[in-house]
């Protein structure tokens, strides 16, 4: 790509200076309302001091009321595929967006940008890839808790991420590009062979009267201690202050510094899509990977693709709850409660202030403070059962000033009932006064209900938008991971681990997000129904046992519950019971049952005995017959039925036996029980029994009516 010429860097460097006024005005809204959440209530009230000032934050109840009700405790994301070729593909995604969550740590970078959005109307996500080795990305030293050669997510302060201005409010993806601003230390820019202008670059020079920022240096004028700390921390790291464009329209990655005319930076954007061929061996055949399917692709001759690997062309993810009819930055919610927390605060403190100043005092006639000028001191400092002497008690007269005004709890209950119909997620209010009705109550909590259900699939889109643009970039060949193992055995099966390609993100799905991940109990709750279905279904014909069972294993987290369960395959026990067969056919004896044997699995075998080959054979030659309708071989049929016999015989004993070990708690009977299998090899008996004696019959006929 070409480098920018001096008309760009002209249009970038005006469109920066239009931000930076821009968002310094939105700034002070989002930090007074920031402000007042720390108790930090600058506006006089008429009448009182600033120390009479209760300082209460109706804020922070607020905030985590919606923060606990709204937020994913336990996300967890539900994967419908819509290829129909795939198996137990949905499974495999769920997993590694489970893993690949929990290695991002990106429940709490959600959670801050929901704080975010409550106080600067929008939170930011920001996706990046941070490669394997010491290679970094920006800001460098925000990585160390990264994993390598994956996808990271991190928050990046609401006064970093400025929008242009064009952006409709209702979709990113119209934006032309998108300016972040962060603090990088100089030595990390000299040593990125990717920035250019090295020698030019210098910290960046902070004094008293710059504006920093709140939580992260950006834009502040208060000159705390804190913002004291901050600046001596940039100074003491060299920092410096960079503006890095995501440049929408041109595919571009561009970074500005203060000091250097031309960008330090500028490249293709790292998550514009990309072709690439397929390799070639000396002889001009195509190369793939040992399974003979996946292609080798030439990664150092793509070509620019059309689209872009993360959605809406923007590495960044917004969280916000509410719209606007001409900016996409709304109001942000807590403002909309802010004059409501003044007057809550006012009612307050001027409640506190009357109690004051309507504090008991007394009047005491001239005569008896002469008479004794330690009275009054003792009046004011006496005890309980402490007795004064005075000349005449009608000299005394307590003022007493009356109570507060009923209409102040009035007005704060009204406030607070504003409140509540404004922001509440919980349906258990408690402003409005004693006399709200129920069906105000009811109101206000369906109207909760609302609010919350609305503000809840705010945040599930986030989830979702986050793993579908972290499975597409890892999609990508220059980006697949060659460490991200996940689980791919079945719910309750050992653990089999496997490392993903990039091929395992390239199915056509859909993301849903399981609800109940919202509430803090969620697992809990989710056990609870679980057990309650399991306690229905266990003794259920039509399900299966050894399934459910293994789903049970799986609600408590035992990943490998075969070692728990009764081994549905056990292969010494079926070689046992073959050869028991075998003795049984051959030497028409029976072997005996021992007690600690598993009887499920010799009775498995054991019903098999006459699909034996040497059982066929007798079977044919009992039931064959000579031309003057004889029997064959009489003997074959005698030795059919001492085998049935035994067989039987040797079926009772194991079904004694297992009852024994489960009455006394040694071992569950497992499927295919001797319970049945006993009645079935009784009625095969019973028939070969009855075959036989019809072969005998017919045999005796025909020699009747042969004489």
């Amino acid at each position: 790509m070409a480098e920018l010429s001096n008309k760009e860097i002209k249009f970038w460097r005006g469109e920066m200076k239009m931000l930076d006024k821009l968002y310094r005005a939105r700034m002070q809204k989002w930090q007074r309302l920031i402000d007042s959440y720390d108790l930090k209530f600058d506006k006089r009230m008429r009448d009182l001091e600033p120390d009479s000032i209760v300082r209460i934050s109706r804020f922070y109840p607020v905030v985590r009321q919606i923060i606990a009700s709204v937020a994913f405790n336990y996300p967890k994301l539900f994967f419908v595929i819509e290829d129909e070729d795939a198996e137990d593909v949905a499974d495999i995604l769920e997993r590694a967006a489970a893993s690949l969550m929990n290695l991002m740590q990106l429940k709490p970078h959600v959670h801050q940008a929901i704080f975010d959005a409550l106080f600067c109307s929008v939170g930011w996500l920001r996706i990046d890839y941070n490669p394997p080795g010491d290679e970094m990305i920006a800001p460098y030293v925000a990585n160390d808790a990264m994993e390598e050669d994956l996808t990271a997510v991190s928050r990046v302060s609401p006064g970093h991420v400025h929008l242009d201005p064009t952006c409709p409010p209702h979709m990113l993806g119209y934006a032309r590009y998108i300016r972040e601003r962060m603090w990088v230390p100089i030595r990390f820019l000299k040593e990125d062979t990717d920035i250019q202008h090295r020698r030019e670059i210098k910290p960046t020079t902070v004094n008293g009267t710059d504006e920093l920022g709140f939580g992260e240096p950006q834009v502040q004028a208060a000159d705390t201690d804190e913002q004291q700390a901050i600046r001596s921390s940039i100074e003491n790291g060299e920092y410096v202050l960079v503006d890095r464009i995501h440049d929408r329209i041109n595919k571009k990655l561009l970074m500005f510094v203060d000091g250097v005319d031309k960008p330090v930076m500028d490249r293709p954007h790292p998550f514009m899509k990309m072709e690439f061929p397929q390799r070639m061996d000396l002889l001009g055949g195509l190369l793939f990977e040992d399974d003979g399917q996946t292609p080798i692709l030439d990664l150092q001759r793509g070509e620019p693709g059309v689209g872009w690997l993360v959605e809406q062309g923007f590495p960044f993810v917004p969280v916000k709850f509410d719209m606007h009819s001409s900016s996409f930055y709304p109001e942000p919610p807590l403002a909309y409660i802010e004059d409501i927390q003044n007057g809550i605060v006012e009612g307050v403190s001027r409640r506190s202030d009357l109690l004051k100043r309507t504090a008991r005092q007394g009047v005491v006639a001239e005569e008896e403070a002469l008479n004794n000028p330690h009275l009054l001191d003792n009046l004011r400092k006496g005890v309980d059962g402490q007795w004064h002497t005075v000349l005449n008690p009608a000299n005394f007269h307590e003022l007493n000033y009356g109570n507060v005004p009923g209409d102040l709890y009035a007005n704060e209950d009204r406030l607070i009932a504003y409140e509540e119909q404004t922001i509440k997620t919980s349906e258990l209010t408690q402003g409005g006064g004693p006399s709200k009705t129920a069906t105000e109550v009811s109101m206000m909590a369906s109207d909760a209900s609302i609010n919350r259900e609305w503000m809840v699939s705010r945040v599930a889109d986030t989830y979702i938008s986050v793993v579908r643009n972290c499975f597409q970039v890892l999609g990508d060949p220059r980006y697949t991971p060659e460490a991200l193992k996940v689980n791919v055995a079945p719910d309750g099966e050992q653990r089999m681990t496997r490392i993903l390609t990039s091929a395992d993100f390239l199915w056509n799905y859909r993301i849903q997000v399981v609800a109940g991940s919202t509430q803090p109990m969620a697992k809990q709750l989710e056990q609870e129904r679980w057990l309650g279905f399991y306690d229905r279904a266990a003794q259920r014909p039509n399900f299966d046992q050894l399934e459910l069972d293994k789903r049970l294993a799986a609600q408590f987290d035992i990943m490998d519950s075969e070692k728990l369960l009764v081994d549905q395959y056990n292969v010494e026990a079926q070689r046992a019971a073959q050869m028991e067969n075998a003795q049984m056919l051959q030497q028409l004896t029976d072997p005996g049952v021992l007690p600690e044997q598993d009887h499920a699995a010799h009775a498995e075998v054991h019903q098999q005995y006459q699909g034996d080959p040497q059982y066929q054979q007798l079977m044919q030659r009992a039931q064959a017959t000579l031309p003057n309708g004889q029997a064959f071989d009489p003997q074959a049929g005698q030795m059919v039925q001492m085998i049935d016999q035994i067989v039987q015989g040797h079926l009772q004993e194991h079904m004694m036996a297992e009852q024994e070990q489960t009455e006394g708690g040694v071992m569950p009977r497992a499927a295919g029980s001797p319970a049945t299998v006993g009645d079935s090899i009784q009625s095969q008996v019973q028939s070969n029994a009855q075959k036989i004696s019809d072969v005998a019959t017919a045999e005796a006929q025909a020699a009747t009516e042969g004489v």
